[in-house]
């Protein structure tokens, strides 16, 4: 072969390749930011579920808590999982589980029903998005990884961000089922686009999973759950099935600590917690996302019950933060790189709180002051959330590690704001009921309100002293940033 056809052979070898990742990056960005959009796009439609189900607050917060649930349980699987079958299986049975589910959800005619597609919808999310990124670095050279990244992180900011504003005109123009609906024309393309072009790889047949402890930590985090939802007034407290299931949750998770804290290859490598920068990180993740989930959850009630306006607001002030949050992050990503992550993030932490205080203050004022705090969340979220986060990994030395504490950081920040929401919604429940005797419905509602968000500035302002640990310059080495 002459020198000029392997130059040919070459061009030709680098432009099909090329080709591929296009095609693939497209596969999962479709299939990925249709999750995304539609995890956003239904909190406008909380408060219409409230009014077609004649449900409660603590009722319907389990539309948001069935869905981080089954997706805090799923993650824990996507290794075994794609390990075990591959990732291109594992991926598009995921994506059509998804599809189904939609489908299903779009011709529910019982709350019951709903909650059931959420979780199954929220166990396919939790299975897809580890697994798209694995997929776009299998077919992505090492120099071009991180423009693939930063384009799909991009995508999932943009989904997050007009989720709310999708949701909301369809609630006006039809109804939430069409909520449902809307994904199926977009996965099936995804599926058929996926099934042509996804490549396969190599499976492990023989990998195994530790199903006995994974069967403790789900049976610990459930009964947890099934527990807060028994409590409708706090009588309830005192029943003996609270308490029953209280037990079941701590004997649950005590016999997972006691089986997994000396195993070499277990759910959970507890010797990552011997690290103090990711502690402190994982503490204010967990605060961060907290704040948020609880806030996804009162301000559609703030906006379409209490203010009585449309939910094309609710929308507005979603996708505003959102939106500010995406604008700022890879600002905040490079400071980081430069200087380190204590007053970025503590700066953060202060916005975030002065945001939330702001809300509990703006139950009267206009609806651009109420914009103005969403773009300051978003704003404080941005500077804070994903570099705490990236401090917290890069304190971590071993890179199987930081694959684990990546795992570690998703599964309390879900699980842990599953737990907050629904105590969220039963304190807005119970506080508002306690409130009528001497308040209308409205004024106690917006009273209960207010105290939701300023206790999401309290708990931000406890992450603060965490941030302040962090050292202000960039770290020298990854041996220095494992001692902050």
């Amino acid at each position: 072969m002459t020198d000029i056809s392997r130059v040919h052979a070459t061009q030709h070898s680098c432009d099909e390749k090329s080709m591929i990742s296009r095609w693939v990056m497209l596969c999962v960005m479709l299939g990925t930011g249709t999750v995304s959009l539609n995890n956003s796009s239904f909190n406008p439609a909380l408060v219409q579920l409230m009014h077609d189900f004649n449900i409660g607050e603590a009722a319907v917060s389990w539309f948001m808590v069935s869905f981080l649930l089954a997706m805090s349980l799923s993650l824990l699987l996507t290794g075994f999982l794609s390990q075990r079958f591959g990732k291109r299986e594992v991926y598009l049975g995921a994506l059509a589980l998804f599809v189904l589910a939609s489908a299903i959800g779009g011709c529910a005619k019982h709350y019951e029903t709903v909650l059931a597609v959420r979780a199954v919808q929220g166990f396919a999310s939790g299975l897809m998005i580890p697994l798209s990124l694995g997929i776009i670095f299998s077919v992505t050279s090492q120099q071009k990884r991180g423009a693939a990244t930063g384009l799909w992180g991009a995508m999932i900011m943009l989904t997050l961000a007009c989720g709310p504003m999708l949701g909301a005109v369809l609630l006006i123009w039809w109804d939430w089922p069409a909520l449902f609906l809307v994904n199926i024309p977009f996965g099936v393309l995804a599926l058929v686009l996926g099934w042509i072009h996804l490549p396969k790889q190599t499976k492990n047949r023989s990998e195994r999973f530790d199903w006995f402890a994974y069967s403790l930590l789900s049976a610990s985090i459930i009964s947890l759950l099934l527990a807060l939802s028994q409590v409708k007034t706090l009588s309830d407290l005192e029943s003996f099935k609270f308490f029953l299931l209280i037990l079941i949750s701590i004997l649950s998770g005590l016999w997972f600590w006691i089986i997994t804290r000396k195993q070499q290859s277990s759910l959970i490598k507890w010797q990552i917690f011997n690290s103090q920068g990711f502690n402190y990180s994982l503490f204010i993740s967990v605060m961060h996302t907290t704040g948020l989930f609880i806030s996804l959850l009162v301000i559609p009630l703030f906006i379409q019950n209490t203010l009585k306006l449309s939910p094309i607001w609710t929308g507005i002030l979603l996708m505003t933060s959102a939106l500010t949050t995406s604008l700022c992050s890879k600002w905040a990503g490079e400071f980081l790189d430069q200087h380190g992550a204590k007053f970025l993030i503590s700066f953060g932490i202060i916005l975030t709180a002065l945001a939330f205080i702001g809300l509990a203050l703006g139950g009267h004022l206009p609806l651009t002051y109420l914009i103005v705090c969403m773009a300051l969340h978003g704003l404080g979220f941005g500077l804070s959330y994903m570099p705490a986060t990236t401090a917290g990994l890069n304190s971590l030395s071993d890179q199987e590690l930081v694959t684990q504490g990546a795992a570690i950081n998703n599964l309390l920040r879900r699980t842990c704001s599953a737990v907050a929401v629904v105590i969220a919604a039963l304190y807005l429940q119970i506080r508002t009921h306690s409130l009528l005797a001497s308040y209308d419905l409205d004024r106690a509602q917006l009273t209960s309100i207010r105290e939701l968000f300023l206790i999401c500035a309290a708990l931000l302002l406890l992450a603060l002293p965490y941030a302040w640990k962090f050292p202000y310059s960039k770290p020298l080495d990854a041996h220095r940033s494992s001692k902050i």
